[in-house]
């Protein structure tokens, strides 16, 4: 491994609290495989096993799955240096539910099971951040089905809004996302999320400056969620 992925991996939320020399060493120590990807190829499809972790060194994939009349849904994008598909390895059914797709050239580090356990015991906060990466990818998924059941974006919207203010106990709230993480929540595109954003300031519903969100009107907001 060189420097240079030693300092991306360092930068990544799955080493967070982990230099970058001390990537290096615990690298030195277990099998891995670094591979390139061309823009606009499958890296894996679905149902493929996934028995070897895999980080984004460099450049961005998306998750994509197909249904029998072929539709695509894009699950969510993800950019370097995130883990693909953290939550799959250790499942009795390890098989990959989506395809994944490259948006630009790619580079990744494939690590086996056998390294995640060395690696796991090995370091404290390895082990830290693979359980709160894998519980943050399950906290996302679970969530963006739960949002199905609204028809309209708006709804979706205002829906998770109103959910994060329950939970963060205020009407002004911190947003976990960025937009174009909301858009993979939502399974739109950011211009539409965009679009919606503007829709709800406009009619009075919230304010929203960058991560912050306001309620303005709750009332109105639960009205539109029973139309």
């Amino acid at each position: 491994m060189l420097k240079d992925e030693a300092n991306i991996l360092a930068a990544s939320p799955l080493f967070s609290g982990i230099s970058s020399d001390l990537v290096l060493e615990l690298f030195s120590s277990i099998p891995f495989t670094i591979k390139t990807y061309p823009k606009d190829s499958m890296m894996m499809i679905r149902g493929d096993v996934y028995d070897e972790l895999k980080v984004l060194l460099n450049g961005e994939v998306s998750a994509e799955i197909q249904d029998f009349t072929g539709k695509v849904m894009k699950v969510e994008n993800l950019k370097a240096p995130d883990s693909l598909a953290i939550g799959i390895l250790f499942a009795d059914d390890n098989t990959l539910p989506v395809t994944l797709v490259t948006q630009s050239d790619v580079k990744v580090i494939s690590i086996p099971k056998s390294s995640i356990v060395k690696l796991a015991q090995s370091n404290q906060f390895f082990l830290q951040n693979f359980f709160t990466q894998s519980a943050n990818k399950m906290t996302f998924v679970v969530e963006k089905l739960r949002l199905l059941k609204f028809s309209s974006l708006k709804q979706k919207l205002c829906s998770y809004v109103l959910s994060l203010s329950d939970k963060q106990q205020s009407e002004t709230i911190q947003l976990p996302y960025n937009r174009e993480q909301l858009a993979a929540l939502f399974g739109v595109a950011r211009p539409s999320l965009s679009r919606v954003c503007s829709e709800v300031v406009d009619q009075g519903f919230m304010s929203m400056d960058g991560k912050k969100v306001t309620i303005l009107d709750k009332e109105g907001i639960k009205a539109l969620l029973k139309e």
